[in-house]
């Protein structure tokens, strides 16, 4: 052993930790050498141990296909390492607290990457109960009975005994008018639901009932506007609504309805449509598939204000003025105030059980849809669907309400009514006894040919 002037080495046999080791004398190295070389000595693998080299992922000096043949082993789904943890890819430790990207080679890796690109992804899948299999079919059951039967009658009763009309009865009778063409869809949608949702008959018949559906909701809105404004024009300003109330306004505001609500209802023939689910059973989509859910939304929007709430706040308006009118005026033993009163009850009623609910749940159903698809909210969905198919129900009981709405508050119909259908009771019993006295006579005339005379 020596010394030198910068220091001294000595060799050193002994059991280490990692098993014998051997440090030999390094000449010319200063302490600091001396301290490295030792560390190197002590990191150093023992025999027959393979110890890989530490890599720093920042600095990423290993060769690019050693690391990727790596990165791809730590990212398949028979790794070893949980999805949310990844390892490095080097020496096997894992990695807490670093972005990753979604995958490899357009494959997602499961647990990686941005938390809400991973919350979108995942969406609710609605449970749906019995009771919409069988709450639907029968309300379109009841609503189809009572619909076809009112609106026939209101129907034959404007054409052939309500002559000439008045301005309200052109209102009344495109009301009635679109309420039977909805009616006429129900059949197919009474089996639709029955068939556990499974749509037979096409994609153009699918498109064609929700059309046919949002053309009578929002038809119905706006031609009850108009009977409520023209009751208000004759209720508060009898004398200067005089001009306006006459049938040829009505004709030409009835017509306009009819373009506004076809016109803005036509996107409906794009947004709706069947589609095939994974059973292989066709649905016949009442809004629109998710492909196209973010514009539906917005067009829904649109609609609802357009054709729900501004015609809402009109009603509510003319009903204010109406009543206000009905307290101070002397109208006490007036037909005109017993019809007004009526109208208001039921158009407020049809809006506040019909329509309202219908409104305000499908917005919630297709926000639900759009934003609310975390794990947490799925219950909160299939609440929010189910409500939406109650409300749907409601909304098609107006088809068999508005018949009422004619009897109670139309001009001369009830009364046109009751005598139409005497003067048909009249008509079958004579017709009755003719039959019976025709009857009589051939039952006479075949005995006497018979020459029975015991009669």
């Amino acid at each position: 052993m020596g010394t030198g002037g910068t220091g001294r080495a000595r060799a050193q046999t002994g059991p280490g930790r990692d098993g014998p080791r051997t440090m030999a004398p390094s000449p010319g190295l200063g302490w600091a050498g001396q301290r490295r070389a030792r560390a190197g000595h002590r990191s150093a693998p023992s025999p027959g141990e393979t110890k890989p080299e530490k890599c720093s992922l920042l600095a990423l000096d290993l060769p690019a296909p050693t690391a990727f043949e790596a990165f791809a082993s730590a990212a398949s789904p028979s790794s070893s390492s949980p999805p949310d943890r990844p390892t490095d890819p080097v020496t096997g430790d894992t990695m807490a607290g670093i972005l990753w990207p979604s995958g490899l080679n357009g494959t997602a890796v499961p647990g990686w990457g941005n938390a809400t690109a991973a919350a979108a992804a995942a969406k609710c899948s609605l449970t749906k109960t019995g009771f919409q299999f069988y709450y639907l079919p029968a309300v379109y059951i009841l609503v189809f009975l009572a619909g076809f039967l009112g609106n026939s009658v209101a129907i034959w009763m404007f054409v052939f005994h309500m002559k000439p009309w008045s301005g309200i009865s052109v209102y009344m009778f495109n009301l009635a008018l679109a309420d039977f063409l909805y009616v006429l869809t129900l059949p197919a949608l009474i089996f639709y639901y029955f068939n556990k949702t499974d749509w037979i008959f096409g994609d153009p018949m699918c498109k064609l009932q929700r059309f046919i559906f949002h053309v009578n909701l929002y038809g119905s809105i706006l031609f009850l506007t108009c009977i409520s404004v023209h009751r208000y024009t004759g209720v508060v300003h009898p004398l200067k609504s005089l001009g306006r109330m006459q049938k040829k306004h009505a004709v030409y505001i009835s017509a306009l309805v009819w373009g506004v609500v076809v016109a803005g209802i036509s996107p409906i023939l794009f947004y709706s449509g069947t589609g095939v689910r994974k059973n292989k059973t066709v649905t016949c989509y009442d809004t629109t598939s998710d492909d196209y859910l973010r514009s539906y939304f917005i067009y829904s929007m649109c609609t609802t204000v357009a054709m729900f709430c501004i015609p809402f706040v009109l009603i509510l308006g003319c009903y204010g003025l109406i009543v206000k009118a009905l307290v101070y005026k002397d109208l006490d033993n007036s037909p005109l105030r017993r019809k007004s009163i009526y109208l208001v009850i039921i158009v407020l009623t049809v809006f506040a059980v019909s329509y309202l609910p219908f409104h305000v749940m499908k917005t919630l159903n297709l926000r639900a849809r759009l934003d609310f698809q975390t794990p947490d909210m799925c219950a909160f969905n299939d609440r929010v669907y189910a409500t939406y198919q109650v409300t749907r129900g409601l909304a098609s009981l107006n088809s068999c309400v508005d018949p009422i709405l004619y009897f109670l508050a139309g001009d001369t119909f009830r009364r046109r009514l009751s005598r139409a259908t005497r003067k048909a009771s009249r008509r079958s019993e004579a017709h009755l006894q003719s039959k019976s006295e025709e009857m009589t006579l051939n039952i006479l005339t075949e005995y006497k040919q018979n020459g029975d005379t015991s009669l």
